[in-house]
Parts: structure tokens; sequence; C-alpha cells
């Protein structure tokens, strides 16, 4: 198959599985609706119209030959009135005009011009004199004109003599069995997707960091064996976070001890080089210590709550202004999202920090789109090469040129924040700044 045909197919097909289980059931049910239509006017339809005609030409032929036949004008009149209560045929008797030649036949009936020309047909073989169908006053009737004997009689018949009104029943049948049918094929397959909808929703709240607790298997088989695989990698990715923010969270701990009486004993030392190569050792181990902390503080049981995250900027930007930062902020909306508030203000507390430290100016910015919100970190600092901003991200990390033990920190910033962010199914991305430094690029979705 080439790419075009591929690209057709791709853009024809429905995107949802609602819609595909729709059109799988419904092509064979209109396919087979179209072949019985089919069979039905091609043998039934045809059959039927053959006879109707038959019978129509034969009636105004036997009424043509006693009208020829009838003496006197009261005999006449019996045979037109006879034909109008038993074969629902109007004739009246006028003088011949002129040459008889065939109306336009534009009548509205889909059928009506086949069956015209049957009916032409069958008078021509039957009749053996001039005639002409013409259209009457309406669609719904016509008239045969006869020349006889000098007289035109004309044969006023209602079109419903050349075809079956079953056929129009049989039709509003077959489309009304076939919307019945499937109305009902989609309620089954309402009721089959919705377990299918809720564990893709269930699944994108997990991704988001949301708990899912009112979330139980159901529907067909195939989807509980879903629900249940996805509620068991629910759960061991809870315990694994669970035991490794409590190994972080231990290890931590049990090294805050001995620093400490580290640092008693150097503040009680004399000083000398070797004792302040020491304290900077102890003081930067401390720093190390205070990351894992915050790291675990990250992985926290934190609830998720509707919050404000204009109000969490403005606390964050208030107080880098407090520590001497230039600070500049254009945020738009409200920015009201679903998170959990402490882990995303550390998140985004961390870059604006990490920014302030490395650049003269901040400019922070906050707007709504329609998939996520946006939040931007620009700064006019040294900015990270292209190479390096993945790596950045990892834990320990730091770029040897701007950052070292004098500037602080122990490359765990970034590394928490991203990890807060992708916990609530959002990404942090780093790119170029328009003022010449780095930009982060914090998205949450909805």
């Amino acid at each position: 198959m080439t790419s075009a045909a591929k690209e057709l197919r791709r853009r024809l097909m429905p995107r949802t599985l609602f819609a595909r289980s729709l059109m799988i059931v419904s092509l064979p049910i209109l396919l087979l609706q179209v072949i019985v239509a089919y069979i039905f006017f091609d043998r039934h339809w045809d059959a039927m119209s053959d006879k109707l005609v038959f019978a129509l030409a034969g009636e105004i032929n036997m009424i043509s030959d006693r009208l020829a036949a009838a003496e006197g004008s009261q005999q006449m009149l019996d045979i037109v009135t006879r034909a109008k209560s038993s074969l629902d045929i109007m004739v009246r008797v006028t003088n011949a005009e002129g040459v008889l030649e065939q109306s336009e036949l534009s009548f509205q009936k889909f059928t009506w011009f086949s069956v015209a020309q049957k009916l032409q047909g069958q008078l021509a073989q039957k009749l053996g004199k001039p005639f002409a169908i013409r259209p009457y006053e309406t669609d719904k009737w016509f008239e045969v004109v006869v020349r006889l004997d000098g007289k035109d009689v004309h044969f006023v018949c209602p079109d419903r003599r050349l075809y079956s009104p079953t056929a129009y029943i049989f039709i509003l049948w077959l489309i009304g069995s076939a919307m019945v049918l499937l109305f009902i094929a989609m309620m089954f397959m309402r009721n089959q997707i919705r377990p299918i909808m809720r564990l893709a929703v269930a699944a994108e709240k997990f991704g988001k960091g949301q708990d899912v607790p009112d979330f139980a298997p159901s529907g067909a088989s195939e989807v509980r064996r879903a629900s249940k695989a996805f509620l068991e990698m629910k759960d061991r990715l809870k315990r694994q976070m669970e035991q490794r923010t409590a190994m972080l969270s231990g290890v931590s701990h049990d090294l805050r001890t001995p620093l400490t009486r580290m640092k008693l004993q150097l503040a009680m030392a004399s000083h000398n080089p070797d004792t302040d190569n020491l304290r900077q050792d102890v003081e930067e181990m401390e720093k190390m210590v205070e990351g894992y902390l915050a790291f675990v503080r990250g992985e926290g049981n934190e609830s998720v709550e509707m919050t404000d995250l204009r109000q969490v900027l403005d606390r964050i930007i208030a107080n880098a202004r407090r520590q001497g930062a230039d600070v500049k902020d254009d945020i738009s909306g409200r920015l009201t999202i679903k998170v959990r508030p402490v882990a995303v203000e550390r998140a985004i507390s961390n870059i604006v920090t990490n920014a302030c430290k490395y650049a003269k100016h901040v400019w922070v910015a906050g707007r709504e789109t329609e998939d996520n919100l946006e939040i931007t970190v620009d700064d006019d600092g040294p900015g990270i090469p292209p190479d390096l901003r993945e790596e950045v991200f990892k834990p320990f990390y730091r770029v040897e040129k701007s950052r070292n033990k004098k500037t602080g920190g122990v490359g765990l910033g970034l590394s928490i924040a991203r990890d807060i962010v992708h916990s609530h199914g959002g990404e942090v991305l780093l790119e170029d700044s328009p003022h010449g430094g780095l930009r982060a690029v914090i998205r949450l979705p909805w």
C-alpha cells in the first residue's frame, strides 16, 4: 500500500473506538439493505409493474372496444360510469383535434419513466389505434388519449394504477428496521466501551499523580483483565515509590547525626587550613543531605486539590525579590488547576531560584492554553549548551562552567522539579531564551 493510500485510510478511519465499532456494525447492515432493495426492485418491482401495466392497458383496450361498439349515448354513459366506479378510470369523449402526439413525460415518480414506456408498448400492442400518453393537471394523474372513429377518448387514471404502494412501505420498513438495529447496536456498544473509557480516565489521572480509589474492573473479560493489570501496576508503583522515599528519608536522617557531631567538633577546634577544608566538606555534605530530604519531600503523599497557580507564582516571585533578584512577571488568567500545591510550588521555585542564581534579570510568565497550563522562566544568564540540557535533569549533575560549590547547590533542583512535574503528567523543557540566556518551560495538563 502506497503512502498516499495509507494517509487517505488514516484520514477516513474514525478516531474513536465507538465510531469504529459503529462503522463495523453499520456497514454490513447498510450493505445488506442495499442488496435487499436491489433484489426487490430488480425482481419484485419489475414483475409487479409489468403486471399493473398489462392490466391497465387491457382495461383501456376493453373500454375502447365497448365504446366503439356502443349504440347510443346512454350506453356510452353507462360504460363511462362503470369504468369510474369499478376501474377507477375517468373517461370522457371529445371531438378529434389535430394529430395525436406524445407529450414529454415529466412526472416526478422515480420509476415513472420506465413504467410509462412499458405502458406505451402495451397500448401499442393491444389497441392498434392512434393514442398518446400525457400528463394530467397534477403529478398524481395522467391521461391516455385514444383516437376512435373521429373522436378522442380521454382515459384519466391515477398513477397509483401503475405502481404498488407496498414498494414505499417496504422502503420505509427497510430504513426503519436499519435505524432500530443501529440504535440497539449503539446502546450495546456504549455499554461495552464505557469500561474502557473508565480505564483510560483512571490511567490518565494516575499519570497526573492523582489517586483513583473508586476505580474497579468492569465490562468484558478482556477489559477486566486490562483493568486488573492496571490496578496491580498502580499498586507496584506506589510500593516502589514508598520504599524509595522511606530509604532516602532514612539515609538522610541517619547521616544528619554524625554530621551534626562533626560540626560541633569542628566548631570547638582551632582554625587552621586542615580544619577549614574539613569544615567546607562537612557543609557540602550537609547540603547534599538537605538535597536528599528535599527530593524525598517531592515524593511525598500530598493530596491533589484545585490550586490557583497565580497565587503560587506571586509568592515565589515575591520571595525572589526579597532575596534581591530582579524578577519581572507577565501572568494572564487565574491559572487554576488540580495539582499537589506544595510540590508544584517547590518545582517552580527551584527553577526560578536556579535562574536567579546565574542571571541578572529573570522573567516569569504564565498563561492558559487549550491543552495545558504553561509557565515560562527566562533569564539573561550564561545559559546551558543544547547538548547538556537533558543532562542537567539528572540527580547531582552540574554544569561546571557556571555551577560550582561557591554558587551553591548539589545538582538536585532541576531533577526534583522535573520529577514533580512528570508526576502530574506534565513536562519541563529547556530552550534558548529571547533574552540571551535560558528558558525553562513548564507544562501541566488540565
